[in-house]
Order: structure tokens, then sequence, then C-alpha cells
């Protein structure tokens, strides 16, 4: 279901109080299952971002959850951020939403999740020692699943992809944080170019540690034509794949249905080089290649965080 601007999502409480209901309009979309906060304990807080916190809970001292408390009372927000989370459950490869909780003074709702026991995929890509090539895949495969149930099952574009948003949970790739989602009638790009950070592990042209001045040269750079090199060792369909996500023409990228055709097209056992290869990171490596394109943006258009320039 595709929300126009003129109309409005609202949240009501349903009859028996441990309920929500999600209105567009007058029309209910969504029912969402509302926790007694009183039941939850041993908050511990697990992540911050510009506009919510995340706590490692337990529930009646049992069972293990995650809560994400908004920083701010945005009511639209977040009753849009619990609809779209809500949809676009289930699914193996997105982190499972379970509903709502009003913490003690809070005005909010905030989201009770499943919680992912490995932490984030940058943090996994940075601490594990060995990371074979055969997980890369299986990484690959399960960010492209997600993605595609995203964008071709429910019209939804993530908005915000990147591995601190993607969590590991049992050695499996989870997606979460979906509060700059937002629904599309087609999807004509892909955010799979992140299959570069796996081979490499590290973030794109070294982000983490960059000033304002210097993520604008980047930017620029980008627009230029600049990308990163591929990492030695690594599968040439994977190479190959990734560069086609890099074109600068979203209309030249391929679609996730031939992202995942590709993936499923490479033998894990192609994937196998000497042992002392299997950590395919390269520290030293700042380097860039330089792709030819026309009719580039100006540094202006340009946002590194978005779908359509997503690297």
């Amino acid at each position: 279901m595709i929300i126009s601007k003129t109309r409005k999502l609202r949240l009501e409480v349903c009859n028996t109080k441990s309920r929500l209901k999600i209105l567009l309009d007058d029309e209910i979309v969504q029912l969402v299952h509302s926790y007694d906060p009183q039941n939850f304990g041993n908050f511990t807080e697990i992540a911050s971002g510009g506009s919510a916190l995340v706590y490692n809970v337990y529930w009646k001292s049992t069972s293990r959850f995650a809560i994400k408390k908004y920083k701010s009372f945005n009511k639209e927000a977040i009753i849009n951020e619990i609809y779209l989370t809500g949809m676009v459950n289930p699914h193996q490869n997105i982190i499972q939403f379970y509903g709502v909780t009003k913490l003690k003074d809070e005005m909010n709702y905030s989201l009770v999740l499943e919680y992912a026991d490995g932490g984030t995929l940058r943090n996994y890509l940075r601490n594990t020692i060995t990371f074979e090539w055969d997980i890369q895949l299986r990484f690959s495969k399960e960010i492209a699943s997600a993605i595609s149930w995203l964008h071709d099952d429910k019209e939804i574009i993530h908005g915000d992809l990147h591995p601190n948003n993607i969590l590991i949970h049992k050695d499996t790739i989870k997606l979460a944080d979906f509060g700059r989602s937002c629904q599309k009638g087609s999807v004509s790009h892909t955010e799979v170019s992140i299959i570069w950070e796996l081979t490499s592990r590290l973030s794109p042209f070294d982000f983490e540690n960059k000033d304002k001045l210097e993520i604008i040269q980047v930017k620029q750079d980008i627009l230029n034509g600049n990308r990163e090199i591929p990492i030695q060792n690594t599968n040439n369909k994977f190479v190959s794949l990734y560069k086609e996500c890099w074109r600068h023409n979203p209309d030249e990228r391929p679609s996730i249905c031939k992202v995942i055709e590709v993936l499923d097209s490479i033998n894990p056992i192609d994937l196998v080089v000497p042992k002392n290869n299997n950590v395919s990171t390269n520290l030293n490596s700042n380097k860039s290649e330089s792709t030819e394109d026309s009719d580039l943006p100006s540094c202006e258009e340009y946002d590194i965080n978005s779908d359509r320039y997503n690297i």
C-alpha cells in the first residue's frame, strides 16, 4: 500500500489495551502488540544514534529483547517507523518487530525488537579474525534477499543502509533501523555496493576517520568517477557485480533480481583461496580507481547516505 502525502497515519489504543491499532485515515491497516513496561528490566545501552537509543533488556527476567527509545517527540515519524517496521516483518534477514511499549515518564512509544547477539556488521568485519569467503558469499546473499523483500515485495526503500544498520544474530544477517525508510511505487536501483565492504572489511574511502572537509572532497571525487579499488583475491564475479552497482546512472545498475541471480551463480568452492588470504583485509588500501561518467551532478546534489548513491 503506497501512502500519499495527503493521507495520514495515526495510532489508537484498542479496547484490550494490550494492542494498538494503526489507522490510515479511518481504515485499520495494522495491529501492534503493546507491552507492559513494568515487565522489562536490566536495561543496558548498546547503541546510540541521532534520534534514538537502543537498549538490551530482559522481559520478566527471562527473554531478551532490544528496545529502541526515541530521543525527541515526533509523533508522525514514530508512527511511520512503527508502521513500516511492522510492514516488513516477517523475514529471516530483517530484525523481528514484536511491538511497542511506553516506558516510565516517556511520552513516546518505544519499539520492542529482536535482540541481535552478534552486534553490527561493521564491528563484526573489524573484529572477526578470520572471515572466510564462503561466509562473505552467504552474507551477500542474505543482504540481497532482505533488500529484494523490501523493494519487490513491500515497495519500501530502506533509506539508510550501511554496516551499522545491519546486525548479526546467530551468525545470520538482520537488517535493522527503518527510521528513514519510505514507500516507493517502483524500484530501479540497489544498495548492494556494500559487497565491497564485505571483501575489504573497511569503510569506503575510510569515511569513519575523515573530517567534514575531507568528506566533502570524497563526495566530489565520487561524483568525478572515483571508486574504491577491488581487494586482491576477490572473486571475479563479486568484483564485476559491485562495479555494476557503482555505475553512476541508476538505470544502468542491476536490479536486485539480477544481483541475486549473479550471487546464486557463484560456487562457494570457487571462493576458496590459500588460508592466509581468507582474511581479505587491506588496511593500507587508500587508493581508488576512476570510472568515466558524463553529466555528473554537483556536490550539492549528492547524499552519501541515499539509496541512489549508496557506495
